[in-house]
């Protein structure tokens, strides 16, 4: 809306009534933003735990495979794990958080399978196997947790742009409309104060003659 217009009480009324509209918004934006910042914090915590207990996993996944590598060979472990030694499936789906739209992800169907002949010693492969296999619902959580992170910061960059347009822009240009028409108002109800008292008084006069 174009703050230029001809300095009248319906002019006056309706920038004001704008003005007022604008400041629930910038109030309304300001509280969604807190909440989202609240969100992303939470979800930080949550992230960075669980980003640690996948590296944690990993650790003694990579340890065991480096056991077994010893006690085969790297050649026969790479040949082993040329094969899946697990299936699973990951859905995705959207899930809303203060109105962003976030992915929901859920591991299902997730079973490991043998890719190798029993006479090999697969004490150590199999104690690898499970601990990569361990892994892999962390993994599906991590990803969950750092696109909704993602997703979360996008918006409250988005938030505090509009915030700081009204902030900075479109608030303060409203008001000076509002001080300005309301003054050239004022100035003309005390001319026009000054011109009935005038004329009141030439009256007045008159009436005495």
């Amino acid at each position: 809306m174009s703050t230029k217009a001809a300095p009248s009480k319906m002019n006056l009324i309706r920038f004001r009534r704008t003005l007022s509209f604008l400041r629930r918004a910038h109030a309304l934006l300001e509280e969604k933003r807190d909440i989202l910042l609240l969100e992303v914090s939470r979800r930080l915590g949550e992230a960075t735990k669980v980003r640690g207990e996948l590296n944690a996993v990993l650790k003694s996944a990579y340890a065991s495979q480096d056991a077994a590598a010893t006690a085969v060979g790297t050649d026969e472990l790479k040949k082993i794990s040329e094969s899946p030694i697990a299936t699973f499936q990951v859905n995705a789906s959207n899930k809303k958080i203060m109105g962003v739209t976030t992915l929901a992800l859920e591991l299902t169907d997730l079973k490991q399978s043998l890719t190798y002949g029993i006479s090999r010693p697969t004490v150590l492969i199999d104690d690898a196997a499970e601990k990569f296999l361990e892994a892999i619902p962390v993994i599906v959580r991590v990803a969950e947790l750092e696109s909704t992170l993602i997703n979360l910061v996008e918006e409250v960059k988005r938030t505090q742009r509009r915030i700081n347009a009204l902030e900075q822009f479109l608030i303060p240009r409203y008001e000076e409309t509002v001080l300005l028409i309301a003054g050239i108002l004022e100035e003309r109800d005390r001319e026009e104060f000054v011109r009935v008292k005038k004329v009141k008084s030439l009256i007045e006069k008159r009436a005495q003659r």
